[in-house]
C-alpha cells in the first residue's frame, strides 16, 4: 500500500513539472524568437517519455545536422577499417597516379610520395607521369549551394583529386582608408621541399573602408577564372584584426600538375614526358600508395568540424561501395536506403538530398531524435557516435558552448548554421541519472547567434527542472 501511494506520488509530480517544463520552454521560445518557426523534440533516453515536444513533426531546414544521416550511414554500411587508397603503378614508360577521392591527401603527402621513389629504384620517368581522376564522376558541386557561395572554402569541389581539403586560407589584413587591403596566405599552405607553394593566384582588388561603408555599400566578392586564379574584390572595414577567409581550389588537377613538378625537380627525378591527365589500364604494376586515415576518424573529423568535403565523399564512397557508382546521385540514394534499412525512417518523408546540410534538405525534429535513438541503442555503433560528436565546453563546434555551466561536458550534438538558420541535435548525458536525446531546428531567425543562445537555455532548463528533479525523486 505504501508502496502504490509512492509510487502514485512519483508519477503525479514528474507529470506536474513535465507540465509546468512545458509551460516554461513555450513562453522562453515566444519571447526569445516570436517569429521564427522553432521546432524541437527533447526525449527521455531510458524510458523513450516525450519531455517536451513543439513543431516535432513540422519539416525544417537543418543545416548541417543532415551530417548525422551521412554518419550513421557510413557507420552501417562501411567497414571500420575503410581507407582512402591513392595507389602510384607503372605500364611500360608510364607512371599513374589514380585518385580516389581522400578527403585528407595534403600536398605534403605528394611531395613526400616523389622524394620516397628512390627507395622504389626510380630516379627517372621516362614517359608521362598520368593523374587519373576519373574515380568521382562530374558534377563536383551540389544543387543546393547558391551561386554566392560558390569559390569559398565550405563549397569545396568533391572530385576525385583532393588535396589540402580542396581549399587555402588567407588573413586580409586592412590598411588606410581607399588602399588594397593585404592578402597574407594562412595555415593551409604546404611546404614542398624548400619552396612554398601557393595554391591559388590571387587578383586584389579589395579595398578598406568604413564600417558603415561595408555594412551599407560594399561587401567581399571573388570570380573564379582558369589556372586557379581568383579575383578577389570588394571591401573590408579597417580593423586592428585579421580577418580569416577559406578560398576554395577550383582546379584541384591543375594544383596537383604543379606541386608534382616541383617535387620532382627538387628530388632530382627527371621527367622525360609531362604531367597530364589520364586513365589508369587494368594491367600496370604496382608501386606504392598514400593511405587516409580510418572511417572512424573521418567521421569524427566530419562531424567535429562539420565539414561538408568530408561529408560529400563519404557520400559518394557509399554508392562506390554498395552499388560501384560513385556519383553524388547514386551515392545518395544508397545513403537513403541504408537509413531505411537500419532505421524506423521512411525518407520518403524527408528531403533528404545530400550528406552536408544544403539549404534544400527538409527534416523534422523527430526524424532526428529517431535516428539518435536508434544508432545510440546499437551498442556496437553508440561507442563510435558518441567518440565523434562535439562535446559541450570540450571539443568541435561545441568547444565555445555551455562553458562554466552544469551542461559543460554533458552535451554530446551535431550544430547547424546558416545565415537565418540554426539547429542542435544530440544527447546530454548524465552518468547515473537521466539522459535525454534532443534535437532543436530554428528557421527563419534574422540572426542564428539569437537561436544559439535560445538552444542553449532551453537544454538548461530542461536539465533544471526535469533531469535534475526527476533524480531528486527517484532517489527519495
Amino acid at each position: 500500500m505504501h508502496y502504490c501511494v509512492a509510487a502514485c506520488f512519483l508519477l503525479y509530480s514528474i507529470l506536474s513539472w513535465g507540465q509546468n517544463l512545458a509551460n516554461k520552454l513555450d513562453v522562453l521560445i515566444d519571447q526569445q524568437l516570436p517569429t521564427a518557426t522553432v521546432g524541437v523534440l527533447i526525449k527521455n533516453l531510458q524510458t523513450n517519455e516525450i519531455i517536451y515536444s513543439r513543431n516535432a513533426e513540422k519539416l525544417l531546414t537543418p543545416a548541417s545536422s543532415v551530417k548525422l544521416f551521412t554518419a550513421a550511414a557510413a557507420m552501417y554500411a562501411l567497414p571500420e577499417d575503410f581507407r582512402f587508397i591513392t595507389p602510384l603503378s607503372r605500364k611500360d614508360r608510364h607512371y599513374y597516379l589514380t585518385f580516389s577521392g581522400s578527403p585528407s591527401l595534403t600536398a605534403k603527402n605528394l611531395g613526400e610520395l616523389i622524394a620516397n621513389l628512390p627507395k622504389h629504384g626510380i630516379k627517372k620517368i621516362d614517359g608521362d607521369l598520368i593523374l587519373d581522376s576519373s574515380h568521382y564522376p562530374a558534377p563536383f558541386y551540389l544543387n543546393g549551394n547558391s551561386y554566392d557561395d560558390l569559390g569559398w572554402g565550405y563549397t569545396a569541389p568533391d572530385s576525385a583529386v583532393i588535396i589540402n581539403e580542396n581549399k587555402e586560407t588567407y588573413s586580409l589584413k586592412s590598411g588606410k582608408l581607399g588602399e588594397l587591403v593585404q592578402i597574407i596566405p594562412k595555415s593551409s599552405q604546404e611546404k614542398v621541399k624548400q619552396k612554398q607553394f601557393d595554391a591559388l593566384t590571387l587578383i586584389n582588388e579589395v579595398k578598406t573602408v568604413t564600417k558603415d561603408e561595408e555594412q551599407n555599400r560594399c561587401s567581399l566578392h571573388l570570380d573564379m577564372q582558369e589556372s586557379n586564379t581568383i579575383t578577389l574584390s570588394g571591401c573590408v572595414a579597417q580593423s586592428k584584426n585579421l580577418r580569416n577567409i577559406e578560398l576554395a581550389i577550383p582546379d584541384p588537377e591543375f594544383y596537383a600538375q604543379q606541386i608534382l613538378k616541383e617535387a620532382l625537380k627538387n628530388n632530382e627525378i627527371a621527367l622525360k614526358g609531362t604531367i597530364k591527365k589520364g586513365k589508369t589500364p587494368k594491367d600496370v604494376q604496382y608501386i606504392t600508395s598514400l593511405q587516409s586515415a580510418v572511417l572512424n576518424k573521418m567521421i569524427k573529423h566530419m562531424l567535429q568540424q562539420s565539414d561538408n568535403l568530408y561529408a560529400n565523399t563519404l557520400v559518394r564512397t557509399l554508392g562506390c561501395h554498395i552499388a560501384h557508382d560513385c556519383s553524388y546521385k547514386q551515392g545518395m540514394y544508397v545513403l537513403k536506403k541504408i537509413i531505411q534499412e537500419q532505421t524506423q525512417l521512411d525518407p520518403k518523408k524527408m528531403e533528404l538530398v545530400d550528406g552536408e546540410g544544403t539549404r534544400y534538405n527538409l527534416i523534422s525534429p523527430s526524424q532526428l531524435v529517431t535516428l539518435l535513438t536508434q544508432v545510440y541503442q546499437d551498442l556496437k555503433l553508440r561507442p563510435r557516435l558518441m567518440n565523434s560528436l562535439p562535446q559541450s565546453g570540450i571539443s568541435g563546434t561545441l568547444q565555445g558552448r555551455f562553458k562554466n555551466t552544469v551542461l559543460e561536458k554533458k552535451v554530446f550534438a551535431k550544430t547547424g548554421t546558416m545565415h537565418d538558420v540554426s539547429s542542435l541535435s544530440g544527447f546530454i548525458i548524465n552518468p547515473g541519472s537521466t539522459s535525454v536525446v534532443f534535437s532543436i531546428i530554428t528557421n527563419g531567425v534574422i540572426k542564428s547567434e539569437k537561436a544559439k543562445a535560445l538552444e542553449e537555455k532551453i537544454l538548461l532548463t530542461v536539465i533544471e527542472d526535469y533531469i535534475e528533479k526527476t533524480h531528486k525523486l527517484s532517489t527519495s
